[in-house]
């Protein structure tokens, strides 16, 4: 299957993709039908249809668009200067900040993938196994020399703890965005630290 970036898509398809996210956020994807997205943001199906062939093409774009500004937006913080707590801490503020932009395609990431045709579910789940893949080499230097297998339970931890914050924090509440990413880090540091091998 040939890769699509989320560069690729013009501001039709992101305007289309964008009404569609909300639609399966609110109704479900099996529920929403293409005629409702076409309604959704003023298009007809046929205009519809030449950008997204299919409902399952539409969905792995939000999906794969979505996925590759988290990632990307992980390994840069990863890459940035600065102790491993730094990183740390740097991540999670880009991870939040990521999911916060973009709240409904990251509420279907984590529950509709399943929808998708094995050779469509392929290249979301590689990006995901990217991003723990990478979560779980800054946890290792951390807090290195614990058992091998201890750093994917920690690494699902910390990112299960990211993904479902964006389900509940609302940006206007009394907490601030920074003082949250403060607190999960403080919170997942404090308790990863502690471990000992």
């Amino acid at each position: 299957m040939p890769r699509v970036r989320s560069d690729d898509y013009d501001s039709k398809s992101q305007s289309i993709m964008d009404y569609a996210a909300a639609l399966f956020a609110k109704e479900g994807y099996p529920s929403a039908k293409m005629q409702d997205v076409a309604q959704a943001c003023g298009a007809t199906k046929s205009m519809l249809y030449h950008y997204f062939p299919t409902k399952d093409d539409l969905l792995f774009a939000i999906l794969m668009e979505h996925l590759e500004r988290v990632v990307q937006g992980v390994e840069e913080a990863l890459s940035s200067t600065g102790s491993p707590s730094d990183k740390l801490l740097i991540m999670v503020a880009t991870y939040t900040q990521k999911s916060v932009q973009s709240r409904r395609r990251h509420m279907i990431a984590m529950q509709d993938v399943k929808y998708l045709p094995k050779p469509k579910q392929a290249p979301l789940i590689e990006l995901q196994r990217k991003l723990t893949e990478r979560v779980s080499e800054l946890l290792q230097q951390l807090n290195p020399g614990l058992p091998a297998q201890v750093y994917k339970p920690y690494t699902m931890m910390l990112i299960g703890m990211l993904n479902w914050t964006d389900m509940w924090y609302r940006t206007g509440g009394t907490m601030k965005p920074q003082e949250l990413c403060d607190r999960i880090s403080r919170l997942f540091l404090k308790g990863f630290l502690a471990e000992k091998s």
